[in-house]
């Protein structure tokens, strides 16, 4: 405003082109910096995502068998305190079922340690063909596995492993080519008011 000609002005012009140029200069440095960083974000992302996977897999192979896939132990002990709490607030019946593969020690002994694990997977494989999709299959010990029945009554609990009883004459476990028989001998409880999971297995 104060300037009274073309020349007066140019100083000016060269200021406001230097300043303009470092706003422009700044904002593409910023740009980069935004770039990288959000790089850096999905990098970090995916790196949560993984460890999330990760963390999901660990914990369930921290409540998995590692032989057989079903629960083991620390799994079956959540599983069982889930149920008792329903039966405890529903009153609801539950049974549970201690099965103990026959002779296994003869059997790792004749035909190797593999063909006794196989026949674990085997009797798994039936057991899970067998149960209901509300029941809870899990390895208790070396040979003996828990099966959690809920809103079933003693009878109908014993029903139910002398169908998979029934079941696995049907179907032969294969050693060696040669054909086993597979059985078990099983006790089934169901659960009183109160009780607990100690007392009634």
């Amino acid at each position: 405003e104060q300037a009274r000609s073309i020349d007066e002005i140019a100083p000016v012009l060269q200021n406001v082109i230097a300043a303009t140029r470092a706003i422009a200069s700044e904002m593409e440095s910023t740009r980069d910096e935004l770039r990288e960083m959000r790089g850096k974000v999905q990098t970090s992302e995916a790196e949560v995502v993984k460890l999330h996977a990760e963390l999901n897999a660990a914990a369930s192979q921290a409540r998995h068998d590692a032989l057989t896939g079903v629960l083991n132990r620390k799994g079956l002990d959540e599983a069982m305190h889930r149920e008792l709490a329903v039966v405890h607030r529903k009153e609801a019946p539950l049974c549970v079922a201690l099965l103990d593969i026959d002779n296994f020690k003869k059997l790792n002994d004749s035909k190797g340690h593999e063909a006794g694990d196989a026949a674990l997977q085997h009797l798994v494989s039936v057991t899970r063909e067998c149960m209901r999709a509300q029941d809870t299959l899990a390895r208790y010990g070396g040979e003996e596995f828990v099966i959690l029945m809920p809103d079933t009554v003693l009878a109908n609990g014993i029903e139910a492993m002398q169908r998979l009883q029934r079941a696995l004459t049907r179907r032969y476990f294969l050693a060696g080519g040669e054909q086993i028989l597979i059985t078990f001998s099983a006790g089934v409880a169901q659960f009183e008011q109160g009780e607990s999971a100690e007392s009634a297995i």
